[in-house]
């Protein structure tokens, strides 16, 4: 009776493999679906702080507050400075040490988590704050940013 179930076992474990298989392509295309947490509109909402060395004096930074900062898959943008071609890559880091060795900065005054994600722009970075908020460091000021809904045409916000 064993060799009559060991044949079904095998075209069973032959079946599964077969659809895993067939579904693997859909699963290979869908790379830039990792980076929807980062692509999109987002609203420059205040000023948090500034690495030792900055580009921006205070009343500089101060003015970007309320601006957009929009992360496209060939272009970031803010307050119509761009860069072109985002890198997207992330990476895991302590927090702490992180700012202080690659920012030159303090980690108390950005409210991020003790393990941030960072997302290298080319030109600049993203650390994922939580749900649809991120730190922007932006020639060495870092703001906080929300992400914007996307509206309907015809119903802008002002």
């Amino acid at each position: 009776m064993q060799s009559a179930t060991v044949p079904i076992c095998v075209r069973l474990v032959a079946t599964l493999a077969l659809v895993t298989a067939a579904s693997l392509p859909a699963n290979a295309a869908q790379p830039m679906s990792t980076n929807d947490d980062i692509l999109g509109t987002w609203r420059i909402t205040k000023m948090l702080d500034a690495s030792n060395v900055a580009a921006l004096d205070h009343r500089e930074a101060s003015r970007l507050v309320g601006k957009l900062f929009i992360v496209a898959p060939e272009k970031v943008s803010l307050n119509g400075e761009s860069c072109t071609e985002p890198e997207f890559a992330r990476h895991y880091e302590d927090t702490v040490r992180y700012l202080r060795e690659e920012a030159h900065a303090s980690s108390w005054k950005l409210g991020l988590p003790l393990t941030v994600t960072v997302i290298d722009l080319s030109c600049t970075e993203a650390l994922i704050k939580g749900h649809d908020r991120i730190v922007v460091l932006w020639k060495g000021v870092f703001f906080d940013a929300v992400k914007q809904v996307s509206e309907a045409p015809g119903q802008a916000r002002r």
